[in-house]
Formats: structure tokens, C-alpha cells, sequence
């Protein structure tokens, strides 16, 4: 069927295409992420205004191209509904460049509204690929914390899951699957059997892909381009998003990272790489410098290192609640001593009279 399009109203349910059969049945998951992204930019070109009728004829091509543009602009017409976004008013005075500049704002603005709503049920992919969507897509969360807090929550079917600071998780259990997304910080999870026959896998979706697990438990934290896991029990099978037909299933006793493509080789895990559930930091023989980046993940404002110490060398065991505390622990234990130039920042510097 010809596709219709009236841009000249305000109204977003006045830019429609009959949608084709091959459109039914179709859902979230076959859609592409390009042909959403595609899907959301035509309907920032068609919302924005100023359309002629080239720009028109290119639209009704592409959506006529592939089944999976007609799939994704049907989502996009489905979720623009919800959208009341105003239209600039015209201005006299101003020169064509300056109204040009607007209008390629305004459709940036309407192209990120409309892809952060068209992925939502697809987070944890809209995620990897840009960390402001994964805000968006973490906004309705089930789970989160705030920096320096940690908790424990028990999932409907009894997993236990701890989160750690500043850490957002969705829990997304249907009659197929249970699923925790992870947009954003890390969680030890400790699965339990399902009380459903048959029973339904138990996935961890990162930025970069999918964890399942095998009777297990273990520790995802979502790091900049790359996943940490670490198996305690059982074992888990690895899937890199952009790798689907490589999974690689991690032992216990074993962490690895990964990316959206490949999976690093397993290391042996270390033994208190979960002693964060109990609200301690273990530093183990740890570089100042990595100490203090870990310490500062559980305070607001800026922890820092003068360069000229940052490979002195941390062990023991460090309160996370209280991290002025820990700071206090590290001046009696090193040669170093806490300087606070305001209340949320913060330096350690060599003490005085100290060999760097």
C-alpha cells in the first residue's frame, strides 16, 4: 500500500503509513536497532516541518525497501502517540542560517525523544550504544541505589540480588524468562530454582551482552565499554551482543570481561571481590591510585592522588559506609595525610617530611 503523509499538522497521528501485513506479528526483538534509529530520524524530518516533496519521496522508498523499516516505523507511530511536543514559533527577523540551526535542533531534540521511547523494551541494546539513553531507559527502573548506598532486595522468584552504589537494575520476569537489566553500576545475584515447568532461564543484560545462567552465583558490574563478571557457583554462560553465535560459558572461581564482540580469558576470582555486599573494601596489595578510584565510587564529589604516591600499595579491609573513616584508616597506615579544600574535595597527598 502507498504510504500517506500530511506534514503540515501538528498533529504526530497526521504522519502515517498504511502499514503493510508483514508488519503483524512482529515485535520488539526482530527489530533492528539502525532501522529504529533510521524509524526516529524520518520521524524527526516529518515532525519538524519543511518538508518538500523529495524529502517526502525518500521517506515512502525507505519504508518501502525492507519489512524490518516498515516494522520499526510502526513502533514509532505507535509510541509518537504519547508525545505532545511543541512547535517553535517562526520568526521574523533572523537570518536563513539561524532557521536552519533551529530546525536541526528541533529535530535532534524529536529524534532522541522518540528513539529513547521506541527502545525501551529493548534497554539493554539502546544502552551499549549511547549512556544518555541508558538513563532514559533506566529512569523506570525496579531496582536502584544512590551513591554510597547499598541493599539487598529478594525477586519474585526468590533470587536474592544485591545491589551496589549508584547501580540501576530492571527486573523484567514474564512466562518466558526471568531478566535483570543492568543500565548502570554493578550486583551480585544469587539465583533460585523456579517454581515454573518448565523452567525459565535467568539472563543478566549488560551494555555489551547477555549472561545466562546455570544454576548459579555470581557478580556483574557494567564498566565503560566492557562487563565484569565474576562466578562464585555453578556457571554461566557469556553471549557479546554483537558475537551471538560465540557463547562462552565461565566456571566457577573464574572472571572474565567482555565487549560487545569478544570475551577476555578467564582469571582466577578473587575472594573478596563480593566483599562489598558486606559494606567493606578489601584492598589486597591494591595501588593507592586504584584504591582511592574504587574508595570514591562510594562518595559524592572529587577524591583524588598526587601523582608522585599513587603507587604506594593498599592492604586491608576499609569500611564503605563511613569513608571519612576509611581516609583516617589510610593516613594511620601510609605515609600520606587527607587534605579536604572543600567538603567534596578531596586530595591525598604525601605527609609532610615523607619519602614519595
Amino acid at each position: 500500500m502507498q504510504p500517506s503523509l500530511n506534514p503540515s499538522q501538528d498533529n504526530p497521528r497526521d504522519i502515517r503509513s498504511d502499514t503493510p501485513d508483514d508488519t503483524q506479528g512482529g515485535t520488539q526483538g526482530d527489530i533492528p536497532y539502525a532501522a529504529l534509529e533510521q524509524a526516529a530520524e524520518w520521524y524527526a524530518v516529518l515532525r519538524a516541518g519543511d518538508i518538500d516533496n523529495a524529502e517526502r519521496e525518500r521517506w515512502r522508498a525507505w519504508l518501502a525497501a525492507d519489512a524490518a523499516h516498515r516494522l520499526a516505523w510502526a513502533r514509532v507511530e505507535a509510541i509518537s502517540d504519547g508525545f505532545a511536543l511543541a512547535r517553535e514559533a517562526p520568526e521574523a527577523a533572523g537570518s536563513a542560517l539561524d532557521a536552519a540551526r533551529r530546525l536541526r535542533g528541533r529535530r535532534k531534540l524529536i529524534k532522541t525523544m522518540v528513539l529513547a521511547a521506541a527502545t525501551a523494551g529493548l534497554g539493554w541494546q539502546a544502552a551499549r550504544r549511547d549512556p544518555v539513553r541508558a538513563v532514559l531507559a533506566g529512569l523506570g527502573a525496579s531496582h536502584r541505589t544512590g551513591v554510597g548506598e547499598r541493599r539487598e532486595a529478594v525477586l519474585a522468584d526468590g533470587t536474592r540480588l544485591w545491589l551496589d552504589t549508584d547501580t540501576v537494575v530492571d527486573a523484567r520476569f514474564d512466562g518466558a524468562l526471568r531478566l535483570l537489566v543492568l543500565h548502570q553500576g554493578a550486583i551480585l545475584v544469587d539465583t533460585h530454582a523456579d517454581d515454573q515447568r518448565p523452567p525459565r532461564p535467568f539472563v543478566v543484560r549488560s551494555r555489551e551482552g547477555a549472561m545466562r545462567a546455570l544454576g548459579t552465583r555470581f557478580a556483574v558490574r557494567q564498566l565503560a565499554g566492557r562487563t565484569r563478571l565474576g562466578v562464585s557457583e555453578g556457571r554461566v554462560e557469556v553471549t557479546p551482543v554483537d558475537a551471538p553465535s560465540s557463547p562462552k560459558v565461565v566456571a566457577a572461581g573464574q572472571e572474565t570481561s567482555f565487549s560487545p564482540v569478544e570475551m577476555s580469558a578467564p582469571d582466577p576470582l578473587a575472594p573478596t571481590r563480593d566483599a562489598w555486599t558486606r559494606g567493606t573494601l578489601v584492598a589486597d596489595d591494591l595501588p593507592l591510585e586504584r584504591f582511592l578510584a574504587e574508595l570514591s565510587r562510594y562518595r559524592r564529589g572529587h577524591l583524588g592522588c598526587d601523582p608522585s604516591i599513587a603507587g604506594l600499595r593498599v592492604v586491608g579491609g576499609f569500611p564503605l559506609g563511613d569513608t571519612d573513616r576509611a581516609l583516617a584508616m589510610l593516613e594511620a597506615a601510609l605515609p600520606v595525610r587527607v587534605r579536604a579544600v572543600l567538603p567534596w574535595w578531596v586530595t591525598v597527598e604525601a605527609r609532610d617530611g615523607a619519602e614519595k
